[in-house]
């Protein structure tokens, strides 16, 4: 009769952990999510905030690197155009996408490298 009482008490405890362990595992994931959140999507958006400032305040005439490694003088350039023109060398346009300018070199980069 000692036994049926044991097995009896351990049905009813049962239900018990297992909601607790339903909720720790919900919060686990709640956490998981966040942690991602902020690994993951805050650097992303800093870093296009950053590429659409870059963006905005490059001009015609500056030296630029894209993202091959290329740099070049930017001969034409609108903010509302998906594209620019680069001239990476005397008399050699290449038109690229904006999307692909890493950075904004210091006047007279270019000449110093020839």
């Amino acid at each position: 009769m000692d036994l049926f009482a044991v097995a009896n008490a351990a049905e009813t405890a049962a239900p018990a952990q297992e909601a607790a362990g339903f909720g720790s595992m919900i919060i686990l994931v709640v956490v998981f999510i966040a942690v991602m959140y902020f690994v993951t999507v805050l650097p992303n958006k800093k870093a296009m905030k950053e590429k659409q400032n870059l963006l905005s305040q490059i001009a015609v005439g500056d030296e630029v690197q894209i993202r091959s490694g290329i740099c070049g003088k930017l001969i034409e350039y609108k903010q509302d155009s998906e594209f620019a023109v680069i001239e990476i060398s005397k008399g050699v346009p290449v038109t690229i996408n904006k999307d692909y300018i890493m950075n904004v070199l210091p006047k007279g980069t270019i000449s110093s490298l020839k």
